[in-house]
């Protein structure tokens, strides 16, 4: 991955000023001065285990679930509202005992990071940069999460299923996350892999990028996103000018960052 040069040693950031070309080429300039990053999809690829655990218990319970079951009621949504909303004519003792086990595997499995996206969060963290980890999953997931990839210091604060009343596409969660950060929600920029999560930025006021690939981009893009990108290796960061970061998107889209240090 194109790495940041010339990280100053001793900086705090005062502000970030981001220029984002949009896909239609309008050039958008605001104050960006956070970023916050969705979990699963974002920082792990949990894709294939998050597949393979709801077939299994749609199997097991004699549910049969379409591909559009998965997006709009799997992906980027809270246990308890995927079970609540496939599994209707479960028990709540039943519920109960599914939600524990889910949270027993998901305590023990094994993550392995989306890539490039440690590399972008020590590289924020080492320019002061606020950051919100703001997920669907539980605190006991994400204890996980972050441990195994040793990302346990790089967020300034975190969101869980826990923290709200309200799951995403519901915009509750990230404006608590700008709350926490003391940021407007317009002044933040979200990492997002699914179509609730990108709703839930895009109500909140947020700026989206999807992470997802080529195939998948079209409905990120069809509701809000203004970019995707496969991963974080897609994204590339230079030092232009003294205090000056400029963040490029594959080559076609460019937010240019500038970084006021005091």
């Amino acid at each position: 991955m194109p790495h940041l040069l010339g990280a100053p040693a001793r900086a705090i950031v005062a502000a970030v000023k981001a220029k984002v070309f949009l896909m239609k080429g309008v050039l958008d300039e605001m104050m960006h001065e956070a970023v916050l990053f969705d979990m699963d999809g974002v920082i792990v690829d949990t894709y294939h285990s998050v597949t393979a655990l709801w077939r299994q218990l749609a199997r097991e319970h004699d549910v049969h679930l379409t591909q559009e079951d998965f997006v709009q009621h799997v992906y980027g949504r809270t246990s308890e509202y995927t079970l609540g909303s496939l599994f209707p004519h479960l028990t709540e003792q039943q519920r109960q005992a599914i939600l524990a086990e889910i949270d027993a595997g998901e305590s023990i499995e094994r993550y392995q990071e989306v890539p490039g996206v440690t590399t972008v969060l020590r590289l924020l963290k080492s320019y002061g940069v606020p950051t919100a980890l703001v997920t669907s999953g539980t605190k006991a997931k994400v204890r996980a999460v972050l441990q195994q990839l040793a990302i346990d210091d790089c967020f300034t604060t975190q969101v869980t299923a826990e923290d709200i009343r309200h799951g995403k596409p519901d915009p509750e969660c990230y404006l608590r996350a700008s709350q926490a950060l003391q940021k407007p929600p317009h002044a933040c920029v979200v990492f997002e892999d699914a179509i609730s999560g990108v709703k839930a930025a895009v109500a909140a006021g947020a700026l989206c990028i999807g992470i997802q690939s080529p195939y998948n981009a079209v409905p990120l893009l069809e509701v809000g996103a203004q970019a995707v990108v496969p991963d974080f290796m897609a994204i590339r960061f230079e030092v232009v000018s003294p205090g000056e970061l400029v963040v490029s998107l594959q080559g076609d889209l460019a937010f240019k960052v500038s970084l006021y240090f005091i």
